[in-house]
């Protein structure tokens, strides 16, 4: 059940505009409500206590975001790890202000964060991704090595870093040109020797194609460029528009394929999601 707040919390006795008790039977309203508008929220663990600030300029997609356990589960953060460990019917979530269009959530965040600390955040200051400030043993944690497994049995020896621009504007030591070309090489998964280069070139040359097969690749290019798509939740009525089928089955939780699969025959995926292209 959705209530409005009329007591104080916290020392700073902030009283939040709207309090949803239960973040999974209420999923449904927060959804609607929450529908394009800018804000500033919280989540709280009705358990521990333990909170998470955060802002949107449009806070029904980030929650989607939220709701989506393939999306949280990729995150690893303390407050993801939360909600996947304790489950959503264990966090209440908090609208502490919703944001007029002249008003900067950021800003807005960073009032909030510095009165009521959340233990949750892993940032010293409100922001987003743009300009990331993290605490000093976050920095210590992403920077630490660590052994991945890779498919072919081969373990690999490589630094768990942040982006090398992150660093730099974090104001830390520029990372070395071999450790920038050791996480592009550990991002794509594979190594291309110089021989390896060689003979792909080699084996392009001579090659004539049919009309047919011009015509596949270039469906196939248009399908990577993607397809704008409109997802349409039959349950709260919320249409979400996405640039490509790739966007709109990360926001969904499943495959592209499955989702192409349903736009061709214009099923409900989880019979909830109707997918239609723009």
């Amino acid at each position: 059940m959705r209530r409005y707040s009329t007591v104080g919390f916290n020392s700073g006795n902030i009283q939040p505009i709207v309090i949803y008790d239960n973040a999974h039977t209420e999923k449904a309203q927060i959804l609607k409500d929450n529908q394009g508008k800018a804000a500033i929220y919280r989540w709280v663990n009705k358990v521990n206590g333990k909170t998470y600030i955060g802002s949107s300029v449009n806070l029904s997609v980030r929650l989607y975001k939220y709701y989506s356990l393939k999306h949280i589960a990729e995150k690893k953060t303390p407050i993801h790890n939360a909600l996947l460990k304790y489950g959503f019917d264990k966090f209440k979530l908090e609208i502490l202000e919703y944001c007029k269009e002249d008003i900067n959530p950021i800003d807005r965040e960073q009032y909030y964060f510095s009165k009521l600390k959340p233990e949750y955040n892993i940032l010293d200051e409100a922001g987003s991704s743009l300009g990331f400030k993290h605490r000093m043993e976050t920095i210590e944690f992403l920077l630490r090595p660590r052994t991945i497994e890779q498919s072919d049995g081969a373990r690999v020896k490589m630094k768990e870093r942040l982006p090398f621009a992150r660093l730099k504007r974090a104001g830390y030591a520029a990372a070395s040109a071999e450790t920038r070309q050791n996480l592009s090489l550990a991002a794509t998964g594979r190594v291309l020797t110089e021989e390896d280069k060689r003979k792909l070139s080699e084996g392009r040359k001579g090659i004539i194609l049919t009309v047919e097969t011009r015509a596949k690749i270039s469906a196939a290019a248009v399908s990577l460029r993607g397809v704008g798509v409109l997802v349409k939740n039959n349950n709260t009525d919320v249409n979400m528009e996405f640039a490509s089928l790739t966007e709109a089955a990360k926001y969904i939780g499943v495959s592209r394929p499955a989702v192409k699969k349903y736009v061709d025959t214009g099923k409900l995926i989880q019979g909830i999601y109707l997918v239609t292209t723009l």
